[in-house]
């Protein structure tokens, strides 16, 4: 690089940091997720594209400014900017160049790094890993899961990082957005009737934050089909150079369409190859690229026997309701389905240490959650009318194993407990879920 491009590369730099020094930060909504501003750990925030990384990136910002620490301390870059792309990573080293040159008194004073969408940039582990070892620095790094995967950064950073997952809104957030602030025995007042109203618009919509403000409905379905291009082409596509997009297309739609039902390769294979050329080596390759994005999760069954988990059909959860309700082939509303999705897709953000089954045996049981060695079974039936199938096979479930710690059934607006279930409006288990209450659970 002769030294007129270094010049005009750093000038970019500069030019970047100078916007976000002038600039003031948007309003910002608060999102449940809770991480250490204080840590010596590199900290990474990782998730699907669209579910508010860089405004959360945002929002720690504004938390720093409001605890004293001057702006000109804190360096945000997006490299998603296309002024500076393409970049190298040996010219990232150009970056704090620049910003030292802009703020040479903050040479000894420890800064505050936000790189967005760092992934974009390769082999970016090696600068960030110098800097962390040389600099005065606390780090923050941001990526779409389908290209900053939790352990592909435990790979690259060796230990350096703490990794956290950022879904798309939760019940809960998704009524902060709205401007509903749940106090306490809210469900006793008249607000019960819109956050009803609500959660009818989340089983529909999903809850990426885009969807959750837009209100032109055809509005939100022409983004949530840009988002589902985006999964295909950029997050599926160009990641594993995939090249029968017919072939991801079909399955996508596939899984989308059939979200809390049972996925089983061998019934796909079967059914599929009468309508295209298909491997099992291929059908399978592609099945894993699809979970590695994380828009959608394949639960086992419960058993303590892994071989019988595995030769088992998988239980679909897709990540957002309004995806699925974008692109499926769909002939009704499938109210009982989409509640069942909402929550599967709950449960799994409550945190990594718990595992999420179902259960089948003469009944169903929707999901078993395992933790700590207890478990807790839950059945979804949106209505307030309950066939006895949903209690008899939770019954059934704690017949045959020890350490069944609730039996939990949800419902459209039934509360009540009979037989050790709990009934629960779903509405209700949602809120008190999210805002940490296990006894919920």
């Amino acid at each position: 690089m002769i030294n007129k491009e270094i010049i005009f590369k750093k000038e970019i730099f500069k030019l970047i940091i100078k916007e976000f020094q002038d600039s003031s930060l948007p309003d910002i909504f608060n999102r449940d997720l809770e991480i250490p501003l204080s840590s010596k750990k590199i900290i990474t925030i990782y998730g699907p594209r669209r579910c508010g990384k860089s405004f959360y990136f945002l929002s720690l910002i504004r938390k720093l400014l409001q605890k004293g620490i001057p702006k000109k301390r804190i360096l945000y870059v997006s490299f998603e900017d296309d002024r500076i792309l393409p970049l190298d990573f040996q010219e990232l080293t150009l970056l704090l160049e620049a910003y030292f040159e802009l703020f040479p008194e903050n040479k000894e004073e420890e800064i505050f790094l936000f790189f967005d969408e760092i992934q974009n940039i390769k082999d970016w582990e090696i600068f960030v890993r110098r800097i962390y070892e040389k600099e005065k620095v606390k780090i923050f790094i941001t990526g779409s899961s389908s290209k900053l995967l939790s352990y592909e950064i435990a790979t690259s950073l060796r230990g350096r990082t703490i990794s956290y997952p950022l879904y798309p809104l939760n019940f809960r957030e998704f009524l902060s957005f709205k401007g509903e602030i749940i106090k306490k025995d809210f469900e006793y007042t008249e607000k019960r009737f819109k956050i009803k109203k609500y959660l009818e618009e989340c089983l529909e919509w999903g809850s990426f934050p885009e969807i959750v403000l837009e209100n032109d409905l055809i509005l939100k379905r022409k983004i949530l089909s840009e988002y589902f291009n985006l999964l295909i082409y950029r997050d599926l596509k160009d990641r594993y150079s995939i090249e029968n997009t017919y072939l991801i297309k079909d399955l996508l739609k596939s899984l989308f369409t059939n979200i809390s039902s049972y996925f089983s390769v061998n019934s796909y294979f079967k059914v599929t190859r009468q309508r295209m050329p298909l491997s099992r080596q291929t059908l399978s390759f592609y099945l894993s690229c699809v979970e590695e994005t994380r828009y959608f999760s394949l639960l086992p069954i419960f058993s303590y026997s892994l071989k019988v988990q595995r030769v088992n059909p998988k239980k679909i959860i897709c990540l957002d309701n309004g995806l699925r309700s974008a692109v499926a082939f769909k002939f009704s509303q499938d109210r009982g389905k989409l509640a069942e999705n909402l929550v599967g897709l709950t449960l799994q953000m409550r945190g990594e240490q718990k595992e999420i089954f179902y259960w089948k045996n003469r009944g169903e049981v929707d999901f078993i959650v395992k933790e700590n060695n207890h478990l807790s079974a839950i059945n979804v039936c949106f209505a307030n009318t309950i066939p006895d199938r949903e209690t008899k096979s939770l019954l059934e479930f704690k017949q045959e194993f020890q350490n069944v710690k609730n039996l939990i059934l949800l419902t459209e607006d039934l509360q009540k407990e009979e037989n050790g279930i709990k009934f629960i409006p779903l509405w209700k288990w949602l809120i008190y879920l999210t805002a940490g209450d296990d006894s919920i659970r």
